[in-house]
């Protein structure tokens, strides 16, 4: 059985080629671009939401005026578009918060400080989402759900594919100091960081909850709160990445290793590396594949773990089976 990897990397040349008419009006965004800032704009109203919810159910089991107080503000956050410039503050911490530690260490520009189509996107998705639940507010979901979220997975594992392996890598792989760019600590640092580091911090502060910011434990940090599949996965997908594309020399030599313990053949497909310190080499065994088609595997393979990931919040199976019409179909069966 072969995997799809062509039609993944199709698709990744579909969603990534810059909207001609933004790029008219200096823009140059791509559709995954587009679908990322939404898909953002929206967890981050949900997540708000949720958080009112517990402080609602909260204030109510304390009793008092506060409970009233809370419950009204809950009912005004329903209603209406809520724009303010504290989420959208938010959503840059939880975008721009890696990058911004990286560029530190390296000494590069974030990439807010030479462009501002980043942040503009991610102000326009916010303003979209919200009167997008003002005006369409039975279309958008406000609580996560399996019918949701099954096709979210899918655009979380592009976006988050894309982000480990197209925007993280050069960090490293390009740095001017060879001691940076050949260290495999610093790029699975840079990964962990990039994908993290913003939700980590957003979370230390309580900068989305309703009672406003505060210091507190976040979930990373609680215990077996580093078994989250999204801290989890960035590491390795970052090190599988660089395994599969030989970007430096330890995964080079460790796709070497693994290829001749397991005692594979010639590799079958497309595996010339954009990398130019290893083009070339793509008549081994342990050839590197190039980096459209590894990011097209680390992208299959988070499309299997969050979809399981929602599968499992979700209801597992049987809420799946009732989504596409079958658990009912089946309870006839049975009662027949």
């Amino acid at each position: 059985m072969s995997l799809p990897i062509e039609q993944v990397v199709a698709l990744y040349s579909l969603l990534l080629t810059p909207i001609p008419q933004l790029s008219a009006i200096g823009l140059s965004v791509s559709t995954l671009d587009v679908l990322g800032c939404l898909r953002l704009a929206l967890a981050v109203k949900q997540i708000k939401h949720s958080l009112r919810l517990k402080a609602a159910k909260k204030a109510v089991v304390n009793g008092g005026p506060e409970a009233v107080a809370m419950s009204e503000k809950l009912e005004r956050s329903n209603v209406g578009a809520e724009i303010n410039l504290a989420t959208i503050w938010s959503m840059f911490v939880i975008v721009y918060g890696g990058e911004l530690l990286i560029s530190s260490f390296v000494s590069e520009p974030p990439s807010f400080f030479t462009s501002a189509t980043g942040p503009i996107m991610f102000t326009l998705s916010h303003v979209v989402i919200e009167q997008g639940f003002k005006f369409l507010p039975s279309l958008l979901p406000i609580q996560p759900n399996l019918k949701w979220e099954l096709p979210f997975a899918i655009l979380d594992a592009l976006a988050r594919s894309a982000l480990l392996c197209s925007y993280t890598p050069p960090y490293i792989l390009g740095h001017r100091l060879a001691t940076i760019r050949e260290n495999p600590q610093a790029l699975l640092l840079c990964g962990m960081l990039n994908a993290n580091a913003g939700f980590f911090l957003v979370n230390t502060f309580s900068m989305l909850s309703p009672n406003g910011w505060s210091v507190q434990t976040p979930p990373e940090l609680e215990p077996w709160g580093w078994t989250s599949l999204d801290i989890l996965v960035a590491p390795i997908m970052t090190a599988l990445f660089a395994t599969l594309t030989h970007s430096q020399s330890v995964w080079r030599d460790a796709h070497i290793q693994a290829t001749s313990y397991m005692g594979y053949g010639p590799l079958k497909g497309n595996f010339t590396t954009t990398n130019e310190k290893y083009s070339g080499a793509g008549t081994t065994d342990s050839a590197p594949f190039d980096d459209e088609s590894a990011r097209a595997i680390c992208a299959m393979i988070l499309m299997g773990l969050f979809s399981g990931r929602a599968l499992k919040n979700f209801g597992g199976m049987p809420a799946f089976a009732r989504m596409i019409g079958m658990g009912s179909t089946q309870q006839k069966l049975k009662t027949q």
